[in-house]
């Protein structure tokens, strides 16, 4: 009987450690896209110039997700791997939660999480395509990506009451995917990676994705 209230606390210990890495797993990635146009990644200043509220977001959604669990998932073995289905699903879902935290405190998204385009293109002008060479591919991004149809909720895990709007990622996504497909030649990084990357998304953009 010692042994197996031993082996259960040794599992929970696990449990509880798999967690904590997972959840750093996640801040680390919690990073704004790094882009291949101009010497100053355009993308850095995104929504939370600063990054006074990164921290803030990530600590309250941490928290959301501790407190609105309706299942014992994360004690689970199937569960303790960092890099299970339902594992990724949850660092997804808790980056799209912080994104929508960060947006609707800076005002660039309205309180349903939507677009707040006015705030938005004034706050893009100012932090993000604020040099010469930068102002007219900023515009022409902000003028495609502020147009788009986004998925308005998401809710990935059903043993979790919490859902998000993904349109703040979404709209990132696509305001650095069309950066990189216009960038200007004269400002193009020729880099291997860099490369690579136009290359991926030629070949996207082709297959219609």
């Amino acid at each position: 009987m010692e042994e197996e209230m031993l082996s259960i606390g040794r599992v929970q210990r696990d449990a509880d450690q798999t967690q904590e890495v997972a959840d750093e797993y996640f801040k680390c990635k919690h990073r704004n896209l790094k882009t291949c146009c101009g010497k100053i990644n355009l993308m850095k200043n995104y929504g939370d110039k600063g990054k006074i509220y990164g921290k803030q977001c990530y600590e309250e959604v941490v928290s959301a997700f501790k407190t609105n669990s309706s299942s014992t998932a994360d004690d689970d073995d199937s569960m303790m791997d960092m890099f299970s289905c339902e594992k990724v699903k949850m660092i997804k879902l808790k980056h799209i939660c912080v994104h929508e935290c960060i947006g609707k405190k800076t005002k660039i998204l309205k309180e349903d999480g939507s677009l707040n385009a006015e705030e938005i293109k004034q706050y893009a002008r100012e932090y993000m395509f604020n040099e010469e060479w930068s102002k007219e591919l900023g515009e022409r991004a902000l003028d495609k990506c502020l147009t788009q149809s986004y998925n308005s909720v998401t809710k990935m895990l059903d043993e979790y009451e919490i859902k998000c709007n993904p349109t703040s990622v979404q709209f990132h996504h696509c305001l650095w995917k069309e950066i990189e497909m216009t960038c200007p030649e004269s400002k193009v990084d020729l880099k291997a990676k860099c490369v690579r990357l136009r290359e991926r998304l030629r070949k996207q953009q082709a297959a219609g994705m």
